[in-house]
């Protein structure tokens, strides 16, 4: 029972903090006037981040069910996976922390560590996309792996990097790249159809930010969300032989 009320109250209170820094100002400012401070390619329309509201809806879903199961004498979450949710939630407060304050190198080192501690549970659940095994842990994971995308944009802006001469349409593609890597490799490795979904939302809502101002983007965008959605349908991992 003591781990799943730590995750329970983890969980509540980070949705709580995020929810809270989304509406109310810290430091004059909410975590979308923070990210609104710069100018990056790789910023979706306003809407997409709407779908924060389905995740953590859907995690106190999974909670629910958690207990459900505990009731019943089901429950199956272990003491290691407990730590890696518990560990995930603690540093996503403490990222929103030091986003607000746009510190924004820590504020990524933050991300990705409490993002490696979810990925750590997310290897740990069964391979069974459904609502009370692994598919609201990987709708999450999914997002802060694209906040991670969205963090390292505006850390290069802010920091005014240079690109070493190549354009900024330029990177946002190769960095837009790189993260569809990502979810190829979760969607072939741990057949996982649901992870690249979150992707596609994000990127078709950077074509729509972008519209056709920076057609490179936009066009990568929309090329991208193809190159997901072909992976979500024709993806498949051959089974192992055994001999």
């Amino acid at each position: 029972m003591g781990r799943l009320l730590l995750m329970t109250i983890s969980f509540l209170a980070m949705m709580i903090v995020s929810v809270s820094a989304a509406i109310l100002p810290f430091n004059g400012q909410t975590t979308v006037d923070v990210a609104n401070s710069y100018t990056i390619l790789a910023y979706p329309s306003d809407y997409v981040f709407y779908v924060v509201a389905l995740i953590y809806l859907s995690i106190l879903y999974w909670i629910y069910k958690q207990w459900q199961m505990f009731a019943k004498k089901q429950f199956a979450i272990t003491h290691v996976q407990s730590f890696f949710f518990t560990i995930s939630m603690v540093l996503s407060i403490v990222w929103i922390y030091y986003w607000q304050n746009s510190q924004f190198i820590i504020a990524c080192m933050i991300l990705v560590f409490s993002t490696l501690a979810l990925a750590g549970m997310y290897l740990l659940l069964p391979e069974k996309n459904t609502m009370t095994t692994r598919l609201p842990i990987s709708l999450y994971l999914a997002w802060l792996v694209l906040l991670i995308m969205f963090n390292l944009a505006i850390l290069l802006v802010a920091a005014r990097w240079d690109g070493f001469g190549l354009s900024q349409p330029l990177w946002a593609v190769i960095l837009l790249t790189v993260f569809v890597a990502i979810a190829l490799h979760i969607r072939f490795h741990h057949y996982d159809p649901y992870f690249p979904i979150l992707f596609i939302w994000f990127y078709l809502g950077i074509a729509v930010q972008n519209n056709f101002e920076e057609l490179l983007v936009t066009t990568a965008a929309l090329f991208l969300s193809g190159v997901l959605l072909a992976g979500i349908l024709f993806m498949r991992k051959k089974p192992r032989t055994i001999y």
